[in-house]
Parts: C-alpha cells; sequence; structure tokens
C-alpha cells in the first residue's frame, strides 16, 4: 500500500471517528434537553396542582360565605336565629382581631378575612342546634359542583389536562393531583414518540368545617 493510499485510508477512518463522536454527543445533548423537559414539565404539574387546589379552595369559602349570609338576610328563620342575625358582625370583629396576634404576621387581608370567617363558622358548627341548621342550609347548596368545576377551570387554564386529574377531601383540606404533557424531542428516532402526564399533587390551606360541609364522595374524578 502506497502513502498515498494510507493517508487516504486514515483520513476516511478518521471521518468516521468523527461522525460517530457526532453522533454520540447529540444523543447526549438529546437525552439532556429531555430531562430538562421532564423537569420542567413535572415544575409545570406541581404549579397547575398547586393553582387547583387553592383556587378550589378559594370558591368554597366565596359559596358558604354566601349560602350562609343569604340565609341570615333573606329569611325570617336567619334574622331571629341569634347565631345568623350577627353573624357578619362576628366574623368582621374577628377580622379585626387576629392581625394583632403574631400567629398571623404578614397574612394578606383576604386571609385574615377567611382565618376570620372560618374561626366563626367553625365554633358554631360545635353548637348542637346551629350545627343542625347550618348544615341543611349548606346542604340545600350544590357548593361541590361549584369547587369541582374551579378545580377543572383552574388545571385548564395551567394547559394541564383532565384525564387522571382528581380532587380529593382528606384532614380538612382541598387536594388536587393534576398532569401537564410531556412529549419528548427525538433525533434519528432516538426517544421520538414520547408523551406521557407528568402528575403531581398539592393540597389548599385547612377548612376547619369542610368535612361537616362536604357531601360527595371524599374522591372525584375530574375528568
Amino acid at each position: 500500500m502506497t502513502l498515498k493510499q494510507r493517508l487516504q485510508n486514515e483520513d476516511g477512518n478518521i471521518a468516521l471517528f468523527v461522525l460517530g463522536m457526532l453522533s454520540i454527543i447529540m444523543i447526549l445533548l438529546i437525552f439532556v434537553v429531555n430531562l430538562g423537559g421532564a423537569l420542567a414539565t413535572k415544575e409545570q404539574s406541581a404549579t397547575t396542582a398547586q393553582h387547583a387546589s387553592l383556587a378550589a379552595t378559594s370558591v368554597l369559602y366565596e359559596e358558604v360565605r354566601r349560602a350562609v349570609y343569604e340565609y341570615e338576610n333573606d329569611t325570617l328563620e336567619g334574622t331571629l336565629l341569634s347565631f345568623f342575625e350577627d353573624i357578619e358582625e362576628k366574623v368582621d370583629e374577628r377580622a379585626a382581631e387576629l392581625p394583632g396576634s403574631g400567629n398571623y404576621s404578614g397574612w394578606s387581608v383576604n386571609e385574615i378575612e377567611l382565618e376570620a370567617f372560618d374561626q366563626v363558622l367553625s365554633e358554631a358548627l360545635n353548637q348542637d342546634v346551629l350545627r343542625s341548621k347550618l348544615i341543611e342550609v349548606l346542604g340545600e347548596e350544590d357548593i361541590e359542583s361549584a369547587v369541582i368545576d374551579k378545580a377543572r377551570e383552574a388545571i385548564l387554564a395551567n394547559d394541564g389536562v383532565l384525564e387522571g386529574a382528581q380532587l380529593g377531601i382528606n384532614d380538612n383540606r382541598i387536594y388536587i393531583r393534576a398532569a401537564n404533557e410531556y412529549e419528548s424531542v427525538s433525533f434519528d428516532g432516538f426517544m421520538e414518540g414520547i408523551q406521557e402526564n407528568v402528575y403531581q399533587e398539592s393540597a389548599g390551606p385547612t377548612i376547619d368545617f369542610l368535612e361537616d360541609v362536604w357531601d360527595r364522595s371524599p374522591v372525584v374524578n375530574l375528568d
């Protein structure tokens, strides 16, 4: 074999080696890109579940307050019962007291108002007469549907998927299990066609009266 032939052969081997290395580098790059995408989707799913649990909690408070206040203000029976007669006043007084406690330092006005309502209503549920009337009043409202609809709405608003999504009630908190879809980036068929829902779970704040007023199953499928 002549020197020229040897050099050409070595050039060919080097070219094949470089092409092989480039392919390996590309595969490693695609793997890293997909790993980053999967982690980003996991974080996005956590955000989706968190937003949905907070939105569901917020609408539950809104619906319960609306039902109680309407009963107090719009019915004769409501005005005759001492608790209903001044519930808004009691909540306002409690909301004014809470910021003075170190336990609520840094809380927003809305968070303070919700906590005040939570405490006042929970205290009423410890009284047998008021408990039966409150549960009767709230049982006539379809509060659960509003909460479920809001959870679905929040998941979709965060580009989540409803497939496999769930709302759960446990320890007086609303839990949401939700997912965003992950789709892989491929190279020459490597990691092609991978699509997967990445699920995460999050819970809203404690609602002391939640399990007293929730009439449906403690686990609700949202799909």
